[in-house]
């Protein structure tokens, strides 16, 4: 793409609604920085209590933690309590950001051009370049993910149908492609002598 147009590829006009915030938050996103302890938090804590009572655990079990094995199978037990712990905590915590998330009434209007995105809702307008943007699309809503934890969100109802929104998020992939290519071909141009 060398050119930039003044004509919107699409022009797309929705509401968000919870259902939506739940399709976003409820999807794998890549752990942050602290989000980490989330995941790895519980897991050490029950290998922790299982080290730290393991003389008091010993009668509940159907092991002897004594051995080599027994203390295999308490570990494997502590990492799979800790997981188990994680994922709950994880849901919540979606759940959590699924029911606390404001929701506005006023409706998105959102522009996608050869080379970027302009988002418009209330007074405010965000525009992002393709290549910003990560693209991942389900079965009733398109993402466009601008940093790990902010997204925007397209609805399928945003589309005429599926197939308009399996078009959209091909042409995302494809611009998103398209201007990493050029802005790749433009840093070779530079290092050229």
């Amino acid at each position: 793409m060398t050119e930039t147009s003044n004509t919107p590829v699409y022009q797309l006009h929705y509401t968000l609604v919870r259902e939506d915030i739940a399709a976003y938050e409820l999807m794998p996103h890549e752990l942050q920085g602290a989000e980490k302890l989330w995941l790895f938090g519980p897991i050490l804590l029950c290998g922790a209590a299982v080290g730290l009572f393991e003389d008091q655990l010993a009668p509940y079990l159907p092991w002897d933690p004594t051995t080599k094995l027994g203390q295999v199978a308490s570990v494997v037990s502590a990492i799979a309590i800790g997981y188990a712990l994680s994922l709950i905590l994880l849901t919540a915590r979606a759940r959590h950001r699924i029911r606390t998330t404001p929701l506005s009434t006023s409706p998105i209007s959102l522009e996608a051009y050869a080379d970027r995105i302009v988002v418009k809702q209330g007074a405010g307008v965000q525009t992002f370049p393709w290549h910003d943007l990560t693209v991942v699309s389900g079965k009733a809503h398109v993402i466009l993910a601008y940093t790990p934890r902010d997204a925007v969100i397209i609805p399928l109802r945003a589309f005429t149908g599926p197939d308009e929104m399996r078009a959209f998020a091909d042409f995302a992939e494809a611009a998103g492609r398209d201007a990493d290519d050029e802005i790749g071909n433009k840093n070779e141009n530079k290092e050229a002598p």
